[in-house]
């Protein structure tokens, strides 16, 4: 016979597996997000490629024509993956709702009613597709260097008094473009443009439109600026120098000081890359603002989104969309990353200083 008791942790039990197999199913997602992905983008390869072969040996408008199809059959692939990570994330959402619930159930242990968790799922931000023109609109509006070392000024006179110098100096460098490419004195638009168009908000690197609507993005070394699927910005002087004023605190308050911290860190290398979370920092989504191609969380996503890319700045039409992202609450794995560098004999120098999401560890960096 079958106590009561016995019964009610049966229940108990089924519940809470319950809760487990919502779990299971959210870890599971990553995975197969990228065999969805890579199954679109083998489809959508191999498709462009067979209309990219045709293009060969027809004349220049059949050609034109052909390729410009190649190109608009990519950006499909780019909505798709863009739906995939939009429904995912929804998917996701619920999981981990009900999950959540079940397990404030299963605390309930005094006969109250269970607290009810609902939280609306997430709403995509609107999607943003610019044209190459725009581009060059907003190329004519970069800040000038006036623009450039007022900013730094403002970053500066956020550090402690004792720091000032040392952190004018780590910014103001020759190899520093901390401020230039991710200061609070960007806008939105320089940051969209970047990210669709290459365009360096820094205006150090090379970038002109062509009369045949093509784009030529490059830097000192013939290719093209760098830039991935995202592009961002700390939105103060006060968050620009947050992750900075955590580096300076921790490694000393000398170039002495932060040349010995870096050196234990860097294993006889003479580049270091320094991730802080942002607990480390206070860093706030307020703090940072991102543009980011939706549908490139995994590989395939990444991949087919770039090409969409490269296939817009042959002038072959529309680049695939970006949108506003929130880095701080929605990345996997969030956090500012500072590099600097060091020549023989020199102090440790600033390269750059941002605000990102690495997943997947494709960088190699050292934590505060």
């Amino acid at each position: 016979m079958t106590s009561g008791n016995d019964g009610a942790d049966g229940d108990g039990g089924g519940v809470r597996h319950a809760a487990e197999s919502l779990r299971a199913a959210l870890d599971s997602l990553p995975d197969l997000a990228e065999h969805l992905d890579a199954a679109v983008r083998k489809r959508v390869d191999t498709t462009t490629s067979a209309v990219e072969h045709a293009a060969h040996g027809t004349n220049d408008a059949v050609r034109r024509d052909l390729l410009s199809t190649a190109h608009e059959i990519r950006l499909i692939g780019t909505r798709m993956t863009a739906t995939r990570e939009d429904t995912f994330t929804e998917v996701a959402h619920i999981l981990t709702t009900h999950a959540d619930e079940i397990d404030a159930l299963l605390r309930s242990a005094d006969g109250s009613e269970a607290p009810v968790i609902s939280i609306p799922p997430p709403v995509p931000a609107p999607s943003v597709q610019t044209t190459a023109h725009d581009a060059a609109a907003v190329q004519e509006q970069l800040p000038d260097t006036t623009a450039q070392r007022r900013a730094i000024n403002q970053v500066v006179a956020q550090f402690p008094p004792h720091l000032q110098h040392l952190a004018r100096v780590l910014l103001s460098g020759k190899s520093s473009h901390a401020v230039e490419r991710h200061g609070h004195h960007l806008r939105r638009d320089h940051q969209i443009a970047r990210a669709q168009w290459r365009l360096d908000p820094a205006g150090e690197d090379d970038w002109q439109l062509n009369a045949d609507g093509s784009v030529r993005s490059q830097r000192w070394n013939g290719e093209p600026h760098q830039v991935s699927t995202t592009s961002g910005q700390y939105t103060s002087p006060t968050a620009v120098a947050k992750p900075l004023i955590a580096l300076l605190q921790a490694a000393g308050h000398t170039q002495a000081d932060l040349d010995r911290y870096l050196d234990a860190r860097a294993n006889g290398k003479t580049r270091v890359r320094i991730f802080l979370r942002p607990g480390d920092t206070s860093i706030t989504p307020e703090d940072v603002a991102t543009i980011r191609a939706p549908g490139t969380d995994t590989d395939s996503g990444e991949r087919m989104w770039k090409g969409a890319r490269n296939g817009s700045m042959a002038g072959r039409g529309d680049p695939p969309v970006v949108r506003d992202y929130d880095t701080v609450s929605s990345g996997r794995r969030p956090g500012s990353l500072i590099m600097m560098v060091r020549r023989p004999h020199q102090p440790w120098r600033l390269v750059t200083s941002y605000f990102m999401d690495d997943p997947k560890h494709q960088m190699s960096y050292t934590e505060l």
